[in-house]
């Protein structure tokens, strides 16, 4: 079942404990909003030139059939009708994003937070800061478009979800350990991270420790003296000079599908329009462009078809734990040396209701496996671990 947890609005949100009292709003940025409105609105002005007709000169607006003229998959204005109505929803749905928010007051003591939703009136609450658990920090998997994206969360928590107060929120790892434990600091609470095992607590005299310091302070060094049988899903290559961990197949989950979801509309709206390449070239405006065109779509078409079957791989190399994303030729790598490492987590995403090896370090935090099944990312963590204390 899925866990529980808060949603906040903004994906570049940062409440700065420094400037006290402060307000600040949770809210979806105009960054995001804006291209999504503009977008809209192309689509739909587009649709409706082509449905009126305004596009074309007026003696090019009759169809005239003969024996070798191809009948469209899609009467036209079915087409333009379902692209307006595409259009006008990216619109409402951004417009609807940036009317609901979260205004946040904190004046050292007290947090009181105004909900504004769309069909609801305004909702008050008022909590003390003696009443939170302590400093959280997570995850989110979100998509974007075809693609998706982390989604880091440092928050306040509390036992009633809805209080939970958002303290950063960015899709930017840089620094991500420091930040949070700059909060838990100003705050003089624990840090709180959400794992398989439950709900680990680290005190403030703990989280400035590496895992080997934190491991050996809790006494818990001889549980990882041996490492159990490891699954036929992962295939581990040991090497004179270095390790490598890598999935033998590949394993979907949500934000996967969806992205397949979208990669298959594009691939089909491409398929039309190469079928109907006279219409589309005079569309255009010539054969040159249209080619150029054909083959820029048709590239980028592998490159997300690359990015959405590929297989990432774990290498550890020369007291260095590299993550390595590569799609097809080109190889995007994350570095994290061993010494460096604060924990090693597997951790739950309530996006997809599954679970992914987080490796966090002060500069950075690596995730892995968003798709995995559960035993196999315990078995990489106990791995690691084991490489890293002997």
């Amino acid at each position: 079942m899925k866990k529980k947890l808060p949603k906040h609005l903004s994906y570049d949100y940062q409440l700065k404990l420094d400037d006290t009292p402060l307000k600040i709003a949770d809210r979806m940025p105009l960054k995001v909003i804006m291209p999504a409105i503009v977008i809209g609105f192309i689509m739909t002005f587009i649709s409706c030139l082509e449905l009126s007709g305004s596009m074309y000169a007026p003696e090019s607006m009759g169809y005239v059939i003969t024996s070798e003229t191809r009948p469209p998959l899609f009467s036209h204005t079915v087409v333009d009708t379902a692209f307006i109505i595409l259009g006008l929803g990216i619109i409402i749905g951004a417009v609807v994003s940036y009317i609901r928010y979260k205004k946040i007051f904190f004046n050292g003591k007290i947090f009181s937070v105004d909900l504004h939703g769309i069909f609801t009136e305004s909702e008050l609450f008022r909590e003390f800061l003696r009443n939170y658990n302590g400093v959280r920090f997570r995850a989110e998997f979100f998509q974007f478009g075809i693609l998706n994206k982390n989604k880091y969360i440092i928050e306040l928590e509390h036992r009633d979800p809805q209080k939970t107060i958002p303290l950063y929120i960015s899709t930017n790892p840089t620094d991500i350990y420091q930040i949070w434990y700059y909060y838990a600091k100003k705050l003089s609470m624990p840090a709180i991270l959400d794992t398989d095992e439950g709900t680990i607590i680290k005190e403030i005299n703990e989280i400035d420790k590496n895992l080997k310091e934190y491991l050996s302070s809790r006494n818990l060094i001889s549980v990882y003296d041996n490492i159990p049988q490891k699954s036929q899903n992962i295939n581990l290559i040991e090497k004179k000079d270095r390790i490598i961990i890598k999935p033998r197949r590949l394993f979907w989950s949500i934000p996967k599908l969806l992205g397949v979801f979208w990669l298959t509309f594009y691939l089909i709206i491409l398929f039309i329009a190469a079928f109907y390449y006279e219409y589309t070239a005079r569309f255009i405006g010539s054969t040159p462009k249209t080619i150029f065109a054909f083959c820029f779509l048709v590239l980028l078409a592998v490159f997300f078809i690359g990015l959405m079957f590929k297989k990432d791989k774990l290498v550890i190399k020369n007291g260095m734990l590299i993550l390595v994303n590569k799609i097809f030729f080109i190889s995007y790598k994350e570095y994290a040396h061993l010494d460096d490492i604060r924990d090693i987590q597997v951790v739950y995403n309530p996006t997809a209701d599954r679970y992914y090896l987080a490796v966090i370090t002060d500069k950075n935090m690596l995730a892995f496996g968003k798709a995995m099944p559960l035993e196999d990312l315990q078995w990489i963590r106990d791995y690691l671990i084991f490489k890293i204390l002997h």
